[in-house]
C-alpha cells in the first residue's frame, strides 16, 4: 500500500508536540498524545496537505509501541486519534487490513474505559 511507505520517512509532530517515543515517561507520552489528539480532532478530510503531513504520524500511532502500551490512558488517547484517523482518511484508511483489524480491536476494548455519569 502506497501510504506505508511514509511510515519509512520522518515523522512530522504538530507544532509544539515533541518526538513521542518509548524513551519518555508515559506521563510525557499522555500530555504530547492530548495533543496530537487536538491535531487529528481539528482536521478536515478535505485538507489534503494536513493529510499528507501527518501520514507518517497516522502510522507511528498505529504501532505497537502505542496498540499494546501499558498504560490505559495511553491506549485511550491513541483509540482517539485512530478514530479521527480513519474520519479524514475515509474512504481510505492509511493502514493494511491487519493493522485495520488491531485498530479496532483497541478501539473497542478501549470502550471499556470510558466513564460518562449522567
Amino acid at each position: 500500500m502506497a501510504h506505508q511507505k511514509a511510515a519509512e520517512g520522518k515523522i512530522t509532530y504538530p507544532p509544539g508536540v515533541k518526538e513521542i517515543t518509548d524513551k519518555i515517561s508515559n506521563d510525557e507520552v499522555v500530555k504530547r498524545l492530548k495533543m496530537v489528539v487536538k491535531t487529528f480532532m481539528d482536521m478536515d478530510q478535505d485538507s489534503e496537505e494536513e493529510k499528507q503531513q501527518y501520514l507518517a504520524l497516522a502510522l507511528h500511532l498505529a504501532s505497537e509501541f502505542f496498540l499494546r502500551n501499558p498504560n490505559k490512558d495511553v491506549r485511550l488517547l491513541v483509540a482517539c486519534c485512530l478514530a479521527d484517523i480513519f474520519r479524514i482518511y475515509a474512504p481510505e484508511a492509511p493502514y493494511t487490513s491487519h493493522d485495520k483489524l488491531k485498530v479496532h480491536l483497541l478501539t473497542y476494548t478501549q470502550r471499556s474505559n470510558i466513564h460518562v455519569e449522567l
